[in-house]
Parts: structure tokens; C-alpha cells; sequence
């Protein structure tokens, strides 16, 4: 499951999260085997975030987290659909624009741990 948490200074309204979340989703699809289907998405305004001392400029730190991808497959347009999306739908200036991945090794989700090795389900765990 990929997760992106975006973090920008300015406030945002519905109408523009709901376009975030939207673009978000068509945009995690340059990576092969994502989809809106699987994504997590956060997103944070009126966030204290200050660039060379300046607070006052349209900033905006997006982290963006993908398990099972170590080549980043797809990264290059990704990276440049968030950046379009944010500029596009919040007016910040692309320069202002930061955005980091981290390349998850391991996660778990409803008790089980998943890695490469496959999905490990602890004893205890029942299904329904």
C-alpha cells in the first residue's frame, strides 16, 4: 500500500483536497501494480513549515512511501504529475515544491507482516 502525506503552509479548501486526493490517486498509476485502489493519502494545511527562515512563501513537503518498488519504476513521472498537481490545483511555485520517497522493506496490516519473503501471520490471528 502506498501512502503520501502532503504538508503545505496555506490553507487548502474541500473542493482542493478532494482534487489532491483525485490527482494523487491517478498519479500513483506510473507506478506499476499501484492504483487509487491501494493508496493512503494524508493531507495537512496550515502547517508551520519555514524555507531559508521564510514562512510567509506557498511551501509544500510531500513524503511518499511504496512498498515492493526498489528500481522506482515510474518515479520520474510521478514525481512530475505531484508536482504539476500541486502547483496546478494550490498555485505553489515548483521550486517550493518538496517531495521525498522512502522505500518500504517491511509493513503490516491486520496483524500479518509483509515482506519479501511473503506474508507471515502470527499465531493468534484468526479470520473471519
Amino acid at each position: 500500500m502506498p501512502f503520501i502525506m502532503a504538508k503545505v503552509n496555506s490553507k487548502i479548501t474541500s473542493k482542493q483536497k478532494l482534487q489532491l486526493k483525485t490527482g494523487l490517486g491517478k498519479a500513483i498509476s506510473f507506478v506499476p501494480g499501484k492504483s487509487e485502489d491501494v493508496l493512503m493519502v494524508g493531507i495537512e494545511d496550515q502547517y508551520n513549515l519555514y524555507l531559508r527562515g521564510d514562512g510567509e512563501q506557498a511551501l509544500a513537503y510531500i513524503s511518499v512511501a511504496i512498498y515492493g518498488t526498489p528500481q522506482h519504476e515510474g518515479y520520474i513521472k510521478l514525481n512530475l504529475a505531484i508536482t504539476e498537481l500541486f502547483y496546478k490545483t494550490l498555485h505553489i511555485n515548483p521550486e517550493n515544491i518538496f517531495i521525498d520517497y522512502e522505500d518500504i522493506k517491511v509493513w503490516g496490516t491486520s496483524g500479518y507482516l509483509i515482506d519479501e519473503n511473503g506474508v507471515h501471520v502470527p499465531e493468534g490471528i484468526v479470520d473471519d
